[in-house]
């Protein structure tokens, strides 16, 4: 899920952002099957509206192969952030790096 992958370096790139806020609302929403208020989505940019509905889409056509609670954990510490993902969501240059 490239999306989420961007998403996740956006919100550790700056948490205390409004626009961070609102992908980690949106990302924990999703990782939990919990609600998320729809209306959030219009405070964002166009561009990272797009990133938000592209991360919908994906997570859409994924969630199937997905383990709960990797995304809310990765988006909360960034630590953890690529250390535990599964291997089907790394993207090619992270498959190509050797792991520590």
């Amino acid at each position: 899920m490239d999306a989420l992958h961007r998403i996740i370096k956006r919100i550790h790139a700056d948490p205390t952002h409004p626009t961070s806020r609102i992908f980690r609302s949106l990302v924990t929403s999703l990782d939990a099957g919990g609600e998320f208020d729809l209306h959030e989505l219009y405070d964002l940019n166009y561009s990272d509206f797009a990133t938000a509905m592209e991360l919908l889409k994906q997570w859409r056509l994924d969630t199937f192969r997905y383990e709960r609670g990797w995304a809310t954990t990765a988006a909360s510490d960034p630590q953890a952030a690529f250390s535990n993902t599964p291997m089907w969501m790394h993207t090619a240059e992270a498959r190509e790096r050797p792991r520590d």
